[in-house]
């Protein structure tokens, strides 16, 4: 029997957890030709939600997607965005042909074409060193779709990257210029820095100031995680109580990628049923397989900002108080503000509610098994 639970993927058909809600925004925001922001932490089911809101229009309209993560340049963000477009709008080359010579004339001495063994189209890029005019490049959405009379959704993960290149404002500044007029074109942009993406579009100084709709993703509830659990392992002739369900998603804080890893294990672990200690058993590999990760996380760490995670892990909320201060020798409270940047950018922790909250569901197990000072726990007040 094939295990039914997968990450590091995307989740489709019967692997995809509810979402119910938001798919529906994203299908009227699709529908009426409506841009919309999703934010949200890494690994919480950003893309798998575009992809099943995407599919429900399957001949309806055209859809491209790239991803920022890897591109670190204006020149090569042009050139994928391009080679996007071209490869995901026309299945057959004599299209891409017509497209490039009907649409895109001032850039048809670079586009280079042909056909793979696998009959795969194959597009490469050879752009001027030079200054060109991306117009053609940003435009080519719009003109598509206008030429075939059909909408079309542009989706791009990890936008907030651009804002870290050296030209990324300018960069920006030229994207918005042109999207803003783009009628035909629904542009769905999504990130995993929740602090730089709110920025981006919700401060009145950025380009993409109340670009689109704002859609902040939340966590996937544990009843429903539970639910789930329960229906998957029934189809694969496994159970699992309810109880041990609520506790699997509890014990990874319904984070949609580690809920799909440890309870892949369990899967993997369990001849008929998942008890409690296979349970156990199973997280702690999951720590195990992570054990690595954190050492590197941790590794450059200075003693303030160790002190600093262990004040968070003991459930301190007023960190800048005098007591937490001496309490947990935390320094200055300059070095607070300094830390929780840190820890922001380096995707430790989120601080997305009044409470600061590990991103990850391993790193405070690891932590406090490796770091916490247990007379520095005993003595702390909750």
């Amino acid at each position: 029997m094939k295990n039914p639970f997968k990450y590091g993927e995307l989740s489709t058909g019967e692997n995809f957890c509810n979402r119910k809600q938001e798919i529906k925004r994203l299908q009227s925001a699709f529908r009426d030709g409506q841009s919309i922001v999703i934010i949200s932490p890494r690994r919480w089911g950003k893309s798998s939600l575009v992809n099943r809101s995407v599919d429900t229009f399957k001949g309806k309209l055209i859809c491209i997607q790239i991803d920022c993560f890897g591109i670190s340049s204006s020149r090569e963000f042009y050139a994928a965005f391009l080679k996007a477009t071209l490869q995901q709008t026309n299945s057959k080359l004599q299209q891409v042909v017509d497209t490039v010579t009907k649409l895109l004339k001032s850039l048809v001495p670079y586009v280079k074409y042909g056909v793979s063994e696998n009959d795969e189209i194959q597009i490469s890029l050879d752009l001027p060193n030079k200054k060109y005019d991306v117009e053609d490049i940003l435009e080519l959405p719009q003109r598509i779709a206008i030429d075939r009379k059909a909408r079309l959704v542009f989706c791009i993960d990890e936008f907030q990257k651009i804002a870290e290149w050296q030209d990324g404002k300018m960069v920006l500044e030229k994207l918005r210029s042109y999207w803003q007029n783009h009628n035909q074109v629904s542009y769905c942009l999504y990130g995993s820095k929740r602090h730089v993406m709110s920025t981006l579009f919700a401060h009145s100084s950025q380009p993409f100031y109340r670009f689109g709709e704002i859609l902040f993703l939340n966590k996937i509830e544990a009843y429903e995680w539970t639910a789930f659990l329960v229906k998957e392992f029934e189809q694969t002739s496994k159970t699992i109580s309810v109880e041990t369900a609520n506790r699997l998603a509890e014990l990874v804080d319904s984070h949609s990628y580690f809920v799909q890893y440890l309870a892949r294990i369990c899967w993997n672990n369990s001849d008929k049923k998942v008890t409690n200690e296979i349970l156990d058993s199973s997280f702690n590999e999951l720590l195990n397989d992570h054990l690595s990760l954190f050492q590197n996380q941790t590794r450059s760490l200075t003693k303030y900002q160790v002190n600093y995670l262990k004040a968070v892990s003991a459930g301190e909320t007023q960190l800048t108080s005098q007591r937490v201060l001496n309490q947990f020798d935390l320094g200055s409270p300059g070095n607070i503000k300094r830390n929780q940047d840190v820890f922001e950018d380096l995707e430790i922790l989120d601080y997305a509610t009044s409470t600061p909250k590990f991103c990850d569901p391993y790193f405070k197990p690891l932590f406090d098994r490796i770091f916490k000072d247990p007379n520095l726990h005993e003595n702390s007040a909750h």
